[in-house]
């Protein structure tokens, strides 16, 4: 079934796999490395997304929009998208390897960014093919690879936790699990669309001009979303880079689901912002009270139990995470609606109003690490996050309203808070084990039924929109 709920509802049950598993390798990397090597492990991964997010150029955004529209020639515009994103990823590890020479950092820091650059790139053109699964939903192809690779990832790290690994090591089994992810959505997109490359100077140019103002956009987010880290790498030890990075592994984990749910509404939204703006808003909303269903109550989990799920990932070493996790906790609720209305602006052709709204973020969330990181370390970095994605929502839904007057409506976020919260108090009257308490925590779903938050027609009538056939040339 190539339907919205069936692909997300694939891509959920292979994201839960994927926590997983990620939970048992991040829990080998930190019992290995220790707080500070798992912060120099966690630093080199941090410094490449902020060249990977360089050369995103929000193109497998672009991708979407442009292939999802009628009349698209499918085929032209992923291969010369494509081959763009290639030239732009190589190009741009290649100047965070050469500026990474120049920083106060370990060798083995240095030697690992460079080894990293081979995912950094892989993961980069991947990331770009995805756009092709998201129109047609056909995203479990997707989670397919997701699975395998982590499990790659995984098999490697068994391997040298017998030995005596090193930082680089690790580094070397994220690669190597890359390198079999990459091939894994190369042939299933071949599928749909047998992707080449392909130079159209002439083509590329109009992207850049459309692209430019997500780029510039992405430019912002990555300062406030990466730059974190960077910054207490450069004025705190390892070791707190490590207590933040552990927490904020969960953001990590937790976000793609918002991420995966809008890029598969995203064609819907796209095809629908300017020939029929009453099916637009319909899509529009429905996707804030999907998300308020399940951003609530994961924030209210996330905080309660955050002693579990650090002691699970890094154990005692790293016991100063939990206050971090409570922290972002909320900023994970903030990102599901942040996503929506971000794509939601590109959808409607605003991105580049949505320019200063990032550009607003930026520059507070830089300040606001910059003054308050030297006191505070880690727990300056968390709350930071919150208010950045506090004042980047309520301005990017703002933005949508003032220019469209689409406006999202609350009832059903209220009648999630009500269910999240009595299903908390009900918990708190004992003292369950981790795994009983997350089964118990399900009953929140019943008494938002109850509530009337959903029906079990919602289910089968949400967005059951079917995609077109794939064109295979």
């Amino acid at each position: 079934m190539n339907t919205i709920p069936y692909n997300f509802g694939i891509a959920a049950l292979s994201r839960l796999l994927l926590g997983g598993i990620s939970l048992i390798i991040v829990g080998f990397l930190t019992r290995n490395l220790g707080p500070a090597g798992y912060g120099q492990y966690s630093l080199i991964l941090a410094y490449l997304y902020i060249f990977s997010s360089l050369a995103d150029m929000g193109l497998n955004t672009i991708l979407v929009r442009e292939i999802s529209r009628d009349g698209a020639d499918e085929k032209y515009i992923s291969d010369n998208i494509f081959t763009l994103r290639l030239v732009l990823i190589v190009g741009f590890c290649l100047i965070g390897i050469f500026l990474a020479l120049t920083l106060n950092y370990p060798i083995e820091v240095k030697f690992g960014i460079a080894i990293a650059s081979i995912y950094a790139v892989l993961s980069s053109l991947g990331q770009v093919m995805i756009g092709i699964f998201q129109k047609y939903l056909r995203i479990y192809f997707v989670s397919l690879a997701d699975v395998i690779a982590r499990a790659v990832q995984l098999a490697i790290v068994l391997v040298l936790v017998l030995t005596k690994p090193t930082l680089l090591n690790f580094i070397w089994a994220v690669v190597l699990s890359e390198v079999a992810h990459f091939a894994l959505i190369f042939f299933f997109s071949r599928r749909i669309i047998k992707v080449k490359m392909e130079f159209d100077l002439k083509y590329w140019r109009k992207i850049f001009v459309t692209a430019l103002p997500i780029a510039i956009s992405l430019v912002f987010v990555l300062l406030y979303f990466k730059m974190d880290t960077v910054l207490l790498s450069l004025m705190k030890p390892a070791y707190d880079v490590g207590v933040y990075s552990a927490a904020y592994k969960v953001l990590e984990a937790i976000i793609f689901l918002p991420a995966l749910y809008i890029g598969l509404v995203m064609p819907v939204l796209s095809r629908h912002a300017f020939g029929n703006r009453e099916e637009f808003l319909k899509a529009y909303r429905r996707s804030f009270d999907v998300l308020a269903i399940f951003a609530i109550p994961i924030m209210c989990y996330l905080y309660l139990r955050a002693a579990d799920i650090i002691n699970l990932i890094g154990g005692r070493d790293f016991g100063q995470s939990v206050g971090v996790l409570k922290v972002l906790s909320v900023a994970i609720m903030l990102i599901f609606f942040g996503n929506l209305a971000g794509n939601a602006l590109v959808a409607l052709n605003l991105q580049k109003k949505g320019v200063w709204v990032y550009m607003v973020g930026a520059v507070f969330n830089v300040g606001a690490n910059l003054v308050l990181i030297p006191r505070y370390s880690f727990m300056a970095t968390a709350w930071t996050t919150v208010l950045t994605e506090l004042l980047i929502t309520f301005l990017l839904f703002w933005l949508i309203k003032k220019q469209t007057q689409a406006t999202v409506r609350f009832s059903i976020a209220v009648k999630s808070i009500l269910a999240a919260a009595i299903t908390c108090l009900a918990l708190s009257f004992g003292h369950f084990h981790f795994i009983v308490f997350s089964l118990l925590s399900l009953v929140y779903f019943p008494i938002l039924y109850l509530f009337g938050g959903f029906t079990i027609d919602d289910f089968k009538t949400m967005l059951m929109l079917r995609p077109p056939r794939p064109v295979i040339e």
